[in-house]
């Protein structure tokens, strides 16, 4: 087997010398070393075997010349030479045979192992398979289903762990069960004849065939192997049940349940690792966030849960995280030359390889190579399959053979490969060019048909057809820019990112593709340059959206595109505007107009204009916001826009909210609400959503407001959208001024403030430091109150609101009266500050 790992590339020495120290946990692979209680002694002479000493769980267990020794017992483990069992004088008189104990950690399976065992004592001969790949906890279920209550009820000391590692036949697997139930062979009988002979017999027995498969595919022909199991089964009161590294049980058998194994659910998996590293008890929120996503990049697969729970002892989890994903599955092992696979992930995945037989399946290890670059799975498998098998003949009976031996899995219309799995192959059996291209154009050609369609009535299809694709669209992106470094996948990197812009704005294909910029078309580069800057702007980064769309449009004039360089000029205005710099914004909008006036882009037109009314409406001149806005409405129904004319239906419904017209703010909200809902525009949605607190909280109706605001903010965030975020934090904040809890008030604003901070929103920063000053003189922190207010007046200032500048001078000038304070901390505090802010979707 050595020799095998090696060509895999595993590294390692001769395990004949290993020192293996293990926890109990919930493993795939339990060993002999984990033996504990009576057992028969073996007579025999010694010989040669390999020796070792390991921990068990009742102490060490040492392996000396085929015999597994743990304290004043032992049991004959080996091979080439069948030992006559014999019970030890201090063992009394019949003992039943050794059995190794399940593991003490053990999570998320007790439902699984209940139903099993009633299954198991309440059927007559019952015949159950636990399959699944390596490390997913086959021997440690099947242990704890054959210690469980009931089944010991049934089969009382009659309950055998059979250990299938390394046999080399069925007739050699038949004389080690004759072995474990006490039995012998007349002479000259076969042993499979006798082993039938002994279990027709017998009382109730179960027989627990652990790593079946080691025998099953010890010889190419299985039927020795089948008639054993038939003769097995044939017993009037025998149970049969075997763990398996595959999908399918052995066939030829009438089967009561056949099993895969899935891995743990999120929270048994956090119990495993807690259970083993116990320090990560008591660590704060963000080690847990890191923890849990840790958990979930292994897959929940329990072998790696426990390794990684070993390796990280007295490590903080965001280390940890940093080194797997630099390591990968060579992480996961408890010493680097072990060759246990219970010790090292890599060795029990290059096992299931192994079975695999890459030589003579050269075609199956590419497709699982192809398989492995979609971490969330090939969907839609069976047609796009049958895409693969026009290029690759094999692919359909590759696929059947991956599935058989559980290095594969489906689920539901998924086709996918465990996380462990995955990088192992990618680190040592990546698939070869042509393999790449095919799964490559596969996903090209989706990105090719819906990253560009804009915002209406189809795109709830688009949203459908490429969000749960876009893990792996990211994945064969940074695979592409890696090994096909070409304009394609640049080209690809760009268009899914405008679809990003529109669902979930974030520049993480842009950051991938960067290093093929400078080589590419010159279009190319500008394109690149401008979906860089809108994404920029909606992320609130606004020195990197100014710098990007800056080269975006010298690069479009450079080329004569003037219609892309006049909406390179309207997005700096955007940001201009969100950085609340009016004047400069408002200039760039009336430029923009003019060009496109000139290219006769009508749209174009009445976004200028739209935009120049949210800038009045930030002013405070809502008259004028309100009729700029309106023409704006109407050129956009002219035109068929629905987006622009939502936009502009939204800005009307806030300024009716500023002008306390609640009901009518509130049936604009709605209606804007049901269009953006409608086209699936998300950022709309959550912006109406928002508003519709601000006008419940303006209402009285706090609870409500609150419940409103929460989900605004949660959308917001879901979305990528920081302002959007920390207004509704802010908002929050208010509302529970508004209620007297100055305290938790203060938290809010606080907290909203540094998020302003961070995103350089200066009008945003006011505003919480205006509601903070007030708080503080209620609370009778005068000093530190005025200095918030004056800080938030000067802001005012310095944006340009002269009206939010005088009423906190006004708030100032009463603070020095002497009662002042006191009429701050018992005025009503509702007001309400709504902020139009958000980019204007011009690519909608």
């Amino acid at each position: 087997m050595l020799q095998r790992l090696k060509r895999l590339g595993v590294k390692g020495s001769r395990p004949d010398a290993v020192e293996l120290r293990r926890t109990s946990s919930d493993l795939g692979d339990a060993r002999a070393s984990d033996i504990q209680g009576t057992s028969p002694v073996a007579n025999g002479a010694v010989n040669t075997s390999p020796t070792f000493n390991a921990i068990g769980t009742s102490g060490t267990v040492t392996m000396v010349a085929g015999h597994f020794i743990n304290g004043d017992y032992n049991v004959y483990s080996g091979v080439n030479k069948i030992d006559v069992i014999l019970p030890s004088e201090s063992a009394g008189p019949n003992p039943p045979s050794a059995q190794p104990l399940p593991p003490d950690i053990f999570y998320g399976r007790d439902d699984l192992i209940s139903d099993l065992a009633g299954l198991v004592s309440r059927t007559e001969q019952p015949r159950v398979a636990v399959l699944g790949p390596g490390g997913m906890g086959k021997t440690a279920l099947a242990l704890h289903l054959i210690h469980h209550e009931t089944v010991i009820a049934r089969y009382r000391n009659r309950r055998y762990f059979v250990g299938c590692d390394a046999l080399p036949s069925a007739a050699a697997l038949a004389q080690r069960i004759l072995q474990s139930i006490d039995a012998v062979s007349n002479p000259g009988e076969n042993p499979v004849e006798a082993a039938h002979r002994a279990l027709k017999a017998a009382a109730p027995t179960l027989l627990l065939l652990d790593n079946f498969e080691s025998v099953w595919e010890a010889e190419a022909d299985h039927a020795a192997v089948r008639d054993l199991l038939r003769k097995l089964v044939d017993g009037p009161a025998t149970a049969l049940v075997v763990t398996m590294r595959t999908a399918s049980p052995p066939p030829g058998i009438r089967w009561t349940i056949a099993h895969n194994l899935s891995p743990l659910s999120p929270s048994p998996a956090r119990d495993v690792f807690l259970a083993i590293n116990t320090a990560f008890t008591d660590v704060s929120d963000d080690d847990n966030a890191v923890l849990d996503e840790l958990l979930k990049e292994l897959d929940y697969v329990p072998l790696a849960i426990h390794l990684l729970a070993q390796i990280s002892l007295g490590l903080s989890a965001a280390f940890v995280l940093k080194q797997w994903r630099e390591q990968r599955t060579s992480l996961l092992s408890l010493d680097p030359s072990t060759q246990d696979k219970l010790e090292s992930i890599d060795v029990s995945i290059a096992l299931s390889v192994t079975s695999l037989d890459v030589t003579r399946n050269p075609q199956a290890i590419q497709l699982l190579g192809m398989l492995c670059l979609l971490p969330d799975g090939l969907l839609h498998y069976e047609e796009r399959l049958a895409i693969i098998t026009r290029t690759f003949l094999t692919s359909m009976s590759d696929f059947f053979l991956l599935r058989k031996l559980a290095l594969v899995y489906t689920s539901g219309s998924k086709l996918g490969v465990l996380s462990p799995i995955r990088h192992f192959i990618l680190a040592h059996h990546p698939p070869d060019t042509q393999h790449a291209q095919c799964i490559y154009g596969i996903f090209w050609k989706l990105v090719d048909t819906y990253a560009l369609v804009k915002y209406g009535s189809d795109f709830h299809d688009v949203i459908k057809a490429l969000g749960p694709e876009a893990g792996n669209i990211a994945s064969l992106v940074e695979h592409a820019a890696q090994h096909d470094p070409a304009d394609r996948t640049l080209e690809v990197a760009i268009n899914m990112s405008w679809h990003l812009y529109r669902t979930q704005p974030s520049t993480n294909l842009l950051h991938k593709v960067s290093q093929l910029v400078p080589g590419a078309a010159p279009a190319t580069q500008a394109r690149y340059w401008r979906i860089s800057g809108d994404i920029a702007a909606m992320q609130s980064r606004y020195p990197d959206a100014t710098r990007s769309l800056a080269q975006a449009q010298n690069r479009f004039a450079a080329l004569g595109d003037e219609l892309q360089a006049a909406d390179c000029a309207y997005g700096l205005g955007e940001v201009l505007r969100m950085q609340d710099r009016f004047g400069e914004a408002s200039a760039l909008f009336a430029e923009a107009r003019t060009h496109y006036r000139a290219l006769g882009e009508h749209t174009g037109v009445a976004r200028c204009l739209a935009r120049l009314g949210d800038v009045l409406y930030l002013q405070g001149r809502y008259p004028d916001a309100s009729a700029m806005l309106t023409e704006a409405r109407a050129e956009f129904d002219g035109i068929g826009d629905r987006l622009g004319a939502t936009q502009c239906l939204m800005s009307l419904g806030n300024i009716m909210l500023m002008q306390a017209r609640y009901a009518e703010a509130a049936a604009m909200l709605r209606e804007a609400r049901v269009d953006y809902l409608d086209i699936g525009h998300r950022l709309g949605v959550a912006q109406c959503l928002r508003s519709l607190g601000n006008i419940l909280r303006m209402q009285g109706r706090y609870l409500e407001a609150s419940d409103a605001l929460n989900e605004a903010r949660g959308e917001f965030l879901k979305i990528g959208s920081s302002l959007g975020a920390a207004q509704c934090l802010r908002s929050l904040g208010d509302t529970l001024r508004d209620q007297g809890n100055n305290t938790e008030a203060s938290s809010a604003l606080t907290e909203a403030r540094v998020l302003f901070l961070e995103i350089g929103d200066r009008l945003g920063e006011a505003r919480c430091l205006r509601s903070l000053g007030r708080i503080l003189v209620a609370q009778g922190s005068r000093a530190e109150g005025v200095a918030s207010l004056r800080r938030a007046r000067d802001l005012f200032l310095e944006i340009g609101l002269e009206s939010d500048a005088a009423k906190c001078s006004e708030t100032l000038d009463s603070l020095s009266s002497p009662w002042g304070g006191f009429r701050i901390g018992r005025e009503a505090p509702r007001s309400v500050d709504q902020d139009a802010r958000y980019v204007g979707g011009r690519n909608g």
